[in-house]
């Protein structure tokens, strides 16, 4: 899959999985009363008339086909039947597919593994694990949707995806911070220094910042000092309480603006501007700021600039 496919997956919709429940059928058995034989039965007797022949072009009707009443008193049964519903059928083209193979079946059926991890409006991929659960001691790095790359069990080192700071096993990255994030759609969280500016106990390094692996749709989170990332390099968007991104401490130019992906990821990045204003204080003064951006197909991030 190259990286544009990601573009291509962010416009399709999610195959929703419904799975039908089944289960047996309750048996359903009629019997008649053979009132109107016995009431038949009973004419010829007082009559006298024995019949001895039959006509060769009418069906005799043994008891064993009639059922519990047999020819001796000419019931009738209506013969018992079980009707089951099958299990509803893998969504999967097939079935055993190896890690890294696309799949849309939330049970697994179609994964050699049996875990299809999915991710709403990008997909799904066969892989190693769904959570932390499946990969203990260590984490769950999930899927990288860019390359097509199922998720797989990591030992919990810098970088490696996890749920919580439990399966971090670095002394000096033992904190699970979320790094890519979409609501209700996927979130990258990975094993690093901090997981917010708290966490940064030299105070000459009080910057909690994340530097990002487009192309291995990953990253990790780092303690930094102030202005030490360059421009086009990941900054931090938590706002700082008075509305602007704690990351402008941590940009050499002071700017860290939001890089929109699809209208879905919101990626930090340091750039020359966070508004127009910012240009217009430039000499000689400039009118527009020109929006960072993560460049996919050369999976950088693009920094922002005045024009």
């Amino acid at each position: 899959m190259t990286r544009y496919k990601l573009v291509s997956l962010c416009l399709s919709s999610l195959a929703l999985i419904a799975a039908p429940a089944c289960g047996d059928r309750e048996k359903t058995t009629a019997d008649s009363d053979g009132s109107s034989s016995s009431s038949s039965a009973s004419a010829s007797t007082t009559s006298g008339e024995i019949p001895t022949t039959s006509d060769p072009t009418t069906p005799t009707t043994t008891g064993a086909e009639s059922g519990s009443g047999g020819a001796t008193d000419g019931s009738s049964s209506t013969t018992a039947t079980t009707a089951t519903t099958a299990p509803p059928a893998c969504m999967d083209p097939m079935e055993g597919a190896p890690n890294n193979t696309e799949c849309a079946d939330a049970s697994g059926c179609g994964c050699e593994s049996g875990k299809c991890f999915l991710v709403p409006i990008l997909g799904g991929w066969c892989g190693e694990c769904l959570g932390d659960v499946d990969c203990a001691p260590g984490g769950c790095t999930v899927p990288n949707p860019i390359d097509g790359v199922g998720s797989t069990c990591n030992q919990g080192e810098p970088g490696a995806g996890c749920q919580s700071d439990a399966v971090c096993t670095d002394p000096a990255n033992l904190h699970c911070g979320s790094l890519l994030a979409v609501e209700n759609i996927i979130d990258v969280s990975t094993c690093g220094e901090c997981g917010s500016n708290a966490d940064c106990a030299d105070p000459k390094k009080p910057n909690c910042s994340p530097t990002y692996d487009v192309m291995n749709f990953t990253g990790t989170y780092v303690c930094i000092e102030d202005g030490a990332v360059p421009n086009a390099e990941g900054c931090n968007l938590t706002d700082d309480g008075m509305g602007a991104p704690i990351g402008n401490a941590a940009c050499m130019s002071g700017f860290c603006g939001e890089a929109n992906v699809m209208g879905l990821l919101k990626v930090g990045v340091c750039g020359e501007c966070n508004s127009n204003e910012d240009c217009m204080k430039l000499d000689p003064p400039k009118t527009k700021c020109n929006d960072p951006q993560v460049d996919l197909n050369a999976a950088a991030l693009v920094a922002s600039f005045c024009s």
